[in-house]
């Protein structure tokens, strides 16, 4: 079997799953980084319908997966999350900031230069870190999920490394899961079963949450498609 090698710098890596795909050709890749927040992830195209993922978060161990795209939605869902509440608490002290700096300056206040000085660097230092609470708690992402039980697989930061790349590649990537339904021509029936076995598959692989297959378990099972043969 092929083995597919991400980074020179890394292992080589075989798939965890029982079905052994051998990889015959790679389409395309995208790597994508937040130092911030300590996330690397890298994308593989390979054998026009499958779609190798490894991400890497800080201090935690490394998950490994693959996904057959005939069973994704090609539409994405964009997820953007801002953390308001502490970008407003990062305005405001950066405001209470800006006027004891003034009052320092040029205000007759009574209260000695060097108090003012104090609570000016403390006020400063809490919209520094209301900032970088801002930054890592803010999220725009973009998902695919499964096509019929609606679970998130492939997860995507957007817009990196850059806008154009970023584009490319979701353009890419939605294109072979096209192609990927059109070329298996199975019944809607054939791919219910299928896409639940592949949901079964990433859940012991600890890729898809208990909490999530078995949802995904009821939409597909309720299919009216489910038992149409």
């Amino acid at each position: 079997m092929e083995q597919i090698d991400l980074d020179s710098n890394d292992d080589i890596t075989e798939f965890t799953d029982d079905e052994q795909v051998i990889v015959k050709k790679i389409n395309h890749k995208l790597k994508q980084e937040n130092k911030l927040k300590g996330i690397v992830r890298e994308f593989t195209i390979f054998n026009d319908i499958q779609c190798y993922q490894v991400s890497q978060k800080k201090h935690r161990d490394k998950q490994k997966f693959r996904i057959n795209l005939t069973y994704l939605d090609q539409k994405p869902k964009r997820d953007f999350i801002l953390a308001d509440g502490w970008l407003i608490t990062a305005v405001i002290s950066s405001i209470l900031s800006f006027l004891l700096v003034y009052a320092g300056w040029f205000s007759n206040i009574k209260m000695s230069l060097t108090t003012i000085s104090i609570i000016t660097i403390l006020t400063i230092s809490f919209s520094f870190i209301a900032f970088l609470v801002t930054l890592l708690r803010t999220h725009d992402r973009v998902i695919f999920f499964s096509h019929y039980g609606r679970v998130p697989i492939l997860e995507f930061i957007n817009k990196k490394p850059d806008t154009k790349a970023f584009k490319q590649f979701i353009k890419t990537l939605r294109k072979h899961i096209l192609q990927a339904q059109a070329n298996s021509q199975l019944s809607v029936s054939v791919q219910l079963k299928l896409e639940l076995k592949e949901l079964r598959r990433l859940k012991h692989e600890t890729v898809v949450s208990e909490a999530y297959y078995e949802k995904a378990k009821k939409l597909i099972l309720r299919n009216k498609g489910f038992n149409a043969e």
